[in-house]
């Protein structure tokens, strides 16, 4: 055979390879961004229902809070699920300067998990809506 027919062959194959490697890496990506997209709806949804709770504290607000925290059983880092237990474990009903500690902690977590930096994270908490 001649050398230019081995040379298209091989130009051929290189590029359906090339082709083959960026499909799995836009494939890849794509995976990444969806599962981090998932995580960001699940933490602002726990997030969302611990306020609902502490600001209302009724029976709904539990059952929407529990949902929430099963839910993050299912996407969260091991780190961000330790210091949810942390969290309810220390913080809940305890003294504000606890809460607040515990609190604090579980947003570092949960910032983390989503890639975002922190050089000095303040201490956080809950503060109930007061009427005008």
């Amino acid at each position: 055979m001649p050398v230019e027919i081995w040379i298209s062959i091989f130009g051929a194959i290189s590029a359906i390879i090339v082709a083959a490697i960026g499909a799995f890496l836009a494939n890849k990506n794509s995976i990444i961004l969806q599962i981090r997209k998932l995580k960001e709806e699940h933490y602002a949804s726990y997030i969302e229902s611990l306020h609902n709770h502490a600001a209302e504290n009724s029976k709904d607000s539990l059952t929407e809070l529990v949902l929430s925290r099963d839910k993050m059983f299912l996407i969260a880092s091991e780190q961000v699920i330790k210091q949810m237990l942390e969290y309810e474990k220390n913080g809940i009903g305890n003294s504000s300067e606890n809460h607040d500690k515990y609190l604090t902690e579980l947003i570092k977590a949960i910032r983390k998990d989503l890639k975002l930096k922190d050089k000095d994270f303040p201490r956080v908490s809950f503060k109930k809506p007061t009427p005008e």
